[in-house]
């Protein structure tokens, strides 16, 4: 399986949350493990980020792939705007999971509910 994080799942898994680190621990043997670069931008642009909890991220994104972002990502991130009301980012991380044909562990499933072929997993979510 091909999995792409969102930004959230990486905040909630620096602020120790159990659900989000077993989420990611549970996918460190997948066959894509991965995020967009503007992900990592999205993170580390914040200037409440702790210096302990900067330390974790960056030790947890060694341990997954960077995804640079693509005119074919572009593409597609343009085509996903014109169909919904969503933010460029957004779009862009949508964009991205579908271009790796994987699915995207986020926590905002409605943000991106609507996107067509777009694979989502809420690992919040209890079945």
């Amino acid at each position: 399986m091909k999995y792409v994080i969102d930004s959230n799942i990486w905040i909630y898994a620096a602020a120790g949350n159990d659900i989000a680190i077993n989420a990611l621990n549970d996918i460190v043997k997948a066959e894509l493990k991965a995020y967009s670069a503007l992900t990592r931008l999205e993170i580390f642009r914040y200037k409440n980020l702790s210096s302990d909890e900067e330390c974790k991220l960056k030790s947890l994104f060694d341990c997954f792939e960077e995804l640079e972002i693509s005119s074919d990502i572009i593409d597609t991130a343009i085509e996903i705007r014109k169909l919904h009301n969503i933010k460029i980012p957004d779009a862009i991380i949508a964009a991205t999971a579908i271009n790796y044909r994987a699915a995207l562990i986020t926590r905002n499933v409605a943000d991106f509910k609507n996107i067509t072929h777009l694979n989502l997993l809420d690992p919040f979510f209890e079945k």
